[in-house]
């Protein structure tokens, strides 16, 4: 009995280091990593109003099938706008990860998208939490390519 005793604290210290070694869990990717990805639309409303759905064929506004937005890790975006227009500049997410800020858009004749205020950004309030496959953004401001409305797109990778 005495002997057992004896290795009850060499056990005891073997199952510490064990615990000690095992892996933590990776942590949750940031909103900002969850969004460094190429974007489609899923459903987008102008005003409230669905106007599309991905493989619906009753689209009023059949153009968001060719919607990208496309975010990179060093912070350069490409948006591919309905009309089929392509953007690049730059992007950045707010501290509170509620508002993402397209900034510096010109397409290769060197003009800024319509209506944008100022020229050359886009502003976008998130108003769902953002994960590795969705996110829903609107717009801060009404979009002239949309008849001066609020847009809303749920977007979804891939």
């Amino acid at each position: 009995m005495r002997k057992s005793l004896l290795y009850l604290p060499i056990l005891f210290a073997f199952m510490l280091v064990a615990i000690s070694c095992s892996k933590t869990a990776a942590p949750e990717p940031t909103a900002k990593e969850n969004l460094t990805k190429t974007w489609t639309v899923s459903i987008a409303k102008e005003a409230g109003v669905q106007v599309y759905q991905k493989g619906g064929t009753t689209n009023t506004v059949p153009g968001y099938s060719g919607y990208r937005l496309g975010l990179a890790a060093a912070s350069a975006a490409t948006l591919t706008a309905v009309d089929g227009t392509t953007f690049t500049g730059t992007w950045a997410l707010s501290s509170d990860n509620k508002t993402l800020t397209l900034a510096n858009l010109k397409n290769s004749a060197g003009a800024t998208p319509t209506g944008s205020n100022p020229a050359g950004t886009i502003v976008y309030n998130l108003t769902s939490t953002v994960t590795a496959t969705t996110v829903t953004l609107e717009t801060a401001s009404p979009d002239l390519k949309a008849g001066s409305k609020i847009v809303n797109l749920q977007l979804v990778n891939p």
